[in-house]
Formats: structure tokens, C-alpha cells, sequence
């Protein structure tokens, strides 16, 4: 990025463009409170204006970017003033704190400004922050301030407006030299920007008002939700004014010139280590005993050091790999092993996504391998998934798949922008088999039989595989114990636990339970708690309007079969109440659904229970139909069974 912007600087200097300075912020002399509207009086806290303003600025020697936030919160009640006596400002490596101020406005019309030697560094979870206090604050009194922070630029940028409090004016401005073209594009119902032009420069200028606040709402995806504006460097006016900059294709050339340039000594060690994984067979075969070995064999991480951390013949030595050295070396393995496959990346459904018309690479973020031969993809760094299963929030939405091409001795890729698939519903379950029989009247004697498969499974079976042994027990225990409330397990073991495993067989673990948690007596009944077989589940009894779609980040289904041998001398009174139906059709294919029932033979009661969701995405139109069949889970989870003596 250094390099390109020094070549826009000097472009800059032949066309003429002169250095600048940034827009320095300046905030009122005198500011008086703010004034909340009825609409948002009942809120924490109002963000009364919250401003941004990004610039682009030729200096001596380069081009820079100058960020801008200027907000003033008025604070409504106690929750308010908890939220905002902590001050926590954007910090790190590259990034230079240019200006700083912030004042609290008081009902009274005292203001107390920030003291900047209070200001004071932090670091929390390998995050860097700025942080001060806020004196003074009381309920109806405003919090003010702004920073203007100074870095080296990207060409890609996106400023998030909403948050979980109203915002009553928003503003957003880019400001770029006029010999650079930036495009912008808002989501979420922002208003799109209106450009202007003037003394040289182009402002991309977006308001918007009474934007309400955004719940983190069950089953939603926050962050892809909010309100937000993404802008891009899309033309070079000094240079080629039709050549439109940092397109997909050109990222798709990139990211084979990055992934397949190798030496011949690199090579030689690549091909060493090819013979080790024992890769052979069907493309599909090769690529999963390559991913198998390099995974079970090499660490992955992102904090490697060294100018030489993406050196493969280190890498294969110390096996240890950042996430993109670990992506080159399955592309060189996978090349040398003549499969067929495409370098894909992908977004995350949870945050931000690729645009087929809006050429973000900071959306790019997640690395894909796919073989066109099966239609299925792996995700080389991410330990706890094997081929096919990737994390299920890759999927579901569009990759930007890099299409390998040759035109006489020269190969590079072209860009396609198309669906990531998911895999069949059918295959992703967590599925429940128990048997239980009364030992005494006050315990029961359990045969559980929890069983995982695909995107499910991956997780689940990763712990047993990378944690030490006291942790797995530990994990083991609560495991069983979220069906049948105790950890007195009498002997367990697993099948298919290794990672190596047949990715379309089930992750399984048996285990005998006694529990004398499941039964109680009242008088001459016993009372079964057997809705708690099938652990806690969630509820959804809000009545708020429901603002964003439904993400069940993959489709899945779960299935429970119980088989219940009554005690002698007693029978079921309320059977009834495990018949639940909540099932949803669309065109007679069923999209969602709770189905409960039993069957009663001699002592033996078997009750079956499935839950499906066909789906990735509902729209909210459908929440009230989805609330119904998550909340026929929670119900049957509260049924307790009567038995009452013959």
C-alpha cells in the first residue's frame, strides 16, 4: 500500500495537485444541551450527532488518511452515565492520535473539559485503546468529543452508523483529492452519498436522522445488520481515468501471483513433503490426506514474526505457518499433486460479505480451496474443520472463487463472484438417543447416545482432540449432564472422535448415567422430569417487532428418540403432553418444525421427537412461526411425566 501510494503521489505531482493539509475539526464555542426527542427520552442514552469524516491528503512524502469521529451523547438516566464515564478511543501500531478533545456539558451550563494528561493507554484481548474518564456526569447532561487519527492509507474503507442506541443526526463525509475517484455504497437502509467538487477536492457527503437503535436480537447476525457505508478507490484520474482500480479480476491475479510464486528449492521441499502426507487417488482423496497431515502435523497462527514467515522451506521445517503461509502451502501441494481446485475467499454472514458490484477486498477475508470435481470446498486454517465442512457462516452467501487460466505460457486467474453452497441439511444434526429405567423410586439408570454430524460436529469433537485430559473429562461432564443433570457418569467412550474421521460419519458418545435428579415423589406418584432429556433450550416470548432476519448459521436437524421402561406398578397419566406439533410447509416441503409423540408397548414407552430447519435465512415476515417451533422445544423441556400407581 506504501508503494502505490508513493506512485499516487508522484501521478498527484505531475498533474499538478499540490500537498494539502486534512479539514482540522472544530466543535462550538459554546454549546448548549442537547434536546431529545419524545421518540428516544426513555433511552439510556441519545446519540445526539455522530459524525465521521474521512480524508485522503497529499503530504510530503506521501499520501495519508486522516479519521475523524466527533459525538455528543446525551445521557438520560444512570445506565446512561455507566455507559459513557469510559472513554475508549481507537490505538495501535501505525496510528498517530493527531487531536483530541472531549468537555462534559452540564444541565447548568458548566463545562468540564478533558484533562489530556489523564488520557491513558490500554491493551485488552491483543487490542490497543486510548481511554479517559468522563467528570461530572449526571443525568441530562451532555458527553462531547472528537479525535482525529492519522495512518497510512487503504483503498478500502467502511464506517459502521448504527449501534444499540438511537442516533438523531448522523453525518459521513469522504474527502479524497479530485484526481482520485472513490466510490461509496450504503447498507441497511442508509441513504446513498451525494457527491460534490470543489477547490480540488471531492466530498461524498451521507445524512441520515432517528436512526433507532439495534438490539442484538436471537438468531440474528448484529454486525451485518447495522446501517453502514463502504467506499472504495475506483479511478486514478492523473492516470488512466478508464481504468478502473482494484477489481475483483485484478485481486483473483494477485492472489495467484501470491500463492503460486515458489523457488525451485521451496518446490523441492514441497515435493518431499507431498510423498509424506501419502496423498493419491481421486482429487478428493489427495486434498483430504493433505489436509489431514499438514493438520495434524503443523500449527497454524496468525502472530508468526520474521521477514521470513512465509518462507516454505521454514515452514516445513519448524512446521509451524501464519494463516497465509499455511494457504500457500496447501496451493503448492495441491498444484504438485495435479488436483484441480480454485483459490476461493469468502466473507462471514455474521459481519460483511462480497459484493458482485462493489469490489471491497476488506471483505475478503476468509481463504477457501474448492474442488470443482466434487462441488465442495475445505478451509485450510481452521483446525476443527475437514473437507467438506467450513464454518457455516463462510457459506450461504458469495465467494469470489479465482479461476485459474492459460493464455499461451502465461497462466494467471480471473475473478467469478458466486454462491458458496451449503451442504445438505440432512447432514448437520445433533441427534439424541436414550434409554432409562428406574433403579429406585428417587433414580434413574441412563444409556445416552448424543451423536454429531457436520458443521456440528466439528466443534464438538474438537476439544477431545487438542485439550488435555483434564479438561476433556470436564468437558465430557457437562456434555451428558446438560440431558440428564449429573456427572455421575458410570463408564462413556466415543466413535469417530479423531478429526481424521470419516467426515459424513458422526462424532458419537455413549455413556451409562445415573442421575436421582430426573425424579421426584410426591405422595403416591413419582414425577419424571423427561422433557429435560433434551437439555435447556431456548425461549423467544419477547413481543417487540422483529427488525432483522432469522440466521440459524446452518441448516440442521435434530432428532431424539427416549425409550422409557415404565417402573412395575405404574402408569402414565399425562401422556398427552408429549404431543406437540409446530411444523411449517411452503410449497408441501417443510421449512421448519417441532413434531413430538409416543407409542406405549406393554412397559416400554418410546417417544420421538424432530426439530428441522431447512433453512439458513428467514425472512422476519416469519418470525412469529419460528418463535412458535423454538419455543415447542423450551415447552417439552418443561414436561414432567406423572406416574401414578396401578
Amino acid at each position: 500500500m506504501r508503494y502505490l501510494a508513493f506512485l499516487l503521489l508522484l501521478l498527484s505531482q505531475q498533474s499538478g495537485f499540490a500537498q494539502t493539509t486534512y479539514q482540522k475539526f472544530q466543535w462550538q464555542a459554546r454549546p448548549t444541551i442537547q434536546k431529545v426527542s419524545k421518540e428516544f427520552e426513555n433511552e439510556a442514552a441519545v446519540y445526539m450527532i455522530d459524525e465521521r469524516i474521512n480524508e485522503y491528503i497529499v503530504e510530503k512524502d506521501g499520501l495519508y488518511f486522516y479519521h475523524t469521529v466527533h459525538k455528543i451523547v446525551h445521557i438520560n438516566n444512570d445506565k446512561g452515565i455507566e455507559n459513557f464515564n469510559k472513554i475508549y478511543l481507537p490505538s495501535g501500531e501505525g496510528v498517530t492520535m493527531v487531536d483530541v478533545k472531549a468537555r462534559t456539558i452540564l444541565p447548568d451550563g458548566k463545562i468540564i473539559e478533558l484533562d489530556k494528561q489523564n488520557i491513558k493507554d490500554l491493551k485488552e484481548d491483543d487490542n490497543e485503546y486510548k481511554i479517559f474518564a468522563m467528570d461530572g456526569l449526571t443525568k441530562g447532561c451532555d458527553v462531547e468529543y472528537y479525535f482525529t487519527l492519522r495512518q497510512e492509507p487503504s483503498f478500502f474503507g467502511r464506517e459502521v452508523i448504527g449501534s444499540g442506541l438511537p442516533v438523531a443526526k448522523a453525518r459521513f463525509e469522504l474527502i479524497t483529492p479530485a484526481f482520485l475517484l472513490f466510490e461509496t455504497k450504503s447498507f441497511n437502509q442508509l441513504p446513498e452519498s451525494k457527491l460534490s467538487e470543489e477547490q480540488e477536492k471531492r466530498h461524498h457527503i451521507i445524512e441520515d436522522q432517528n436512526i433507532a437503535g439495534m438490539e442484538e436480537e436471537g438468531y440474528s447476525m448484529y454486525r451485518a445488520s447495522l446501517k453502514r457505508v463502504e467506499f472504495k478507490l475506483c479511478y486514478n484520474k492523473s492516470r488512466d481515468p478508464k481504468n478502473r482500480l482494484f477489481t475483483w479480476n485484478e485481486l483473483a491475479k494477485k492472489l495467484h501471483d501470491i500463492y503460486t510464486g515458489i523457488n525451485d528449492k521451496e518446490k523441492k521441499k514441497v515435493r518431499e513433503l507431498l510423498e509424506e502426507t501419502g496423498a493419491q487417488g481421486t482429487d478428493v482423496q489427495k486434498a483430504t490426506a493433505i489436509e489431514n497431515y499438514l493438520k495434524k502435523n503443523f500449527i497454524t497462527r496468525e502472530d508468526i514474526p520474521g521477514d521470513d514467515s512465509e518462507d516454505l522451506i521454514k515452514v516445513i521445517k519448524v512446521k509451524m505457518a501464519s494463516t497465509k503461509a499455511m494457504g500457500k502451502l496447501f496451493v503448492t501441494l495441491f498444484k504438485e499433486a495435479g488436483i484441480n481446485f480454485q483459490i476461493v475467499l469468502a466473507g462471514d454472514r455474521s459481519d460483511y460479505l462480497v459484493d458482485r458490484n462493489f469490489e471491497n477486498w476488506n471483505a475478503t477475508k476468509n481463504f477457501l480451496l474448492y474442488l470443482p470435481s466434487a462441488k465442495k470446498f475445505l478451509a485450510p486454517t481452521e483446525m476443527q474443520y475437514r473437507y467438506p465442512w467450513i464454518p457455516p457462516t463462510w457459506a450461504a452467501t458469495n465467494g469470489l472463487f479465482c479461476v485459474t487460466t492459460t493464455i499461451g505460457d502465461f497462466t494467471t486467474a480471473v475473478a467469478e463472484v458466486k454462491p458458496i453452497a451449503m451442504e445438505d441439511p440432512a447432514l448437520s444434526f445433533v441427534n439424541l438417543d436414550v434409554t432409562l429405567r428406574m433403579e429406585k423410586e428417587d433414580t434413574l439408570v441412563l444409556g445416552v447416545k448424543q451423536l454429531y454430524g457436520g458443521y456440528a460436529a466439528s466443534n464438538y469433537r474438537l476439544p477431545f482432540n487438542f485439550m488435555p485430559a483434564d479438561q476433556q473429562r470436564d468437558i465430557l461432564k457437562q456434555m451428558v449432564k446438560f440431558g440428564t443433570n449429573s456427572e455421575n457418569i458410570l463408564s462413556h467412550s466415543f466413535e469417530n472422535k479423531e478429526m481424521e474421521s470419516d467426515p459424513y460419519k458422526p462424532f458419537v458418545i455413549n455413556a451409562t448415567v445415573k442421575s436421582a435428579n430426573l425424579v421426584e415423589k410426591a405422595g403416591d406418584k413419582l414425577l419424571v422430569k423427561i422433557g429435560e432429556l433434551i437439555g435447556e433450550q431456548s425461549q423467544l416470548y419477547d413481543e417487540k417487532e422483529r427488525k432483522t432476519d432469522i440466521d440459524v448459521s446452518f441448516p440442521h436437524v435434530l432428532e431424539r428418540s427416549i425409550t422409557f421402561t415404565l417402573p412395575e406398578g405404574y402408569q402414565p397419566k399425562n401422556l398427552s403432553d408429549l404431543v406437540i406439533s409446530e411444523v411449517y410447509k411452503e410449497n408441501d416441503k417443510e421449512t421448519m418444525g417441532f413434531s413430538c409423540n409416543y407409542t406405549i408397548n406393554g412397559r416400554e414407552l418410546k417417544i420421538t421427537i424432530r426439530e428441522t430447519y431447512n433453512r439458513v435465512i428467514y425472512p422476519k415476515a416469519q418470525y412469529s412461526q419460528f418463535k412458535k417451533v423454538i419455543n415447542a422445544a423450551a415447552d417439552f423441556n418443561k414436561v414432567v411425566l406423572v406416574l401414578a400407581k396401578a
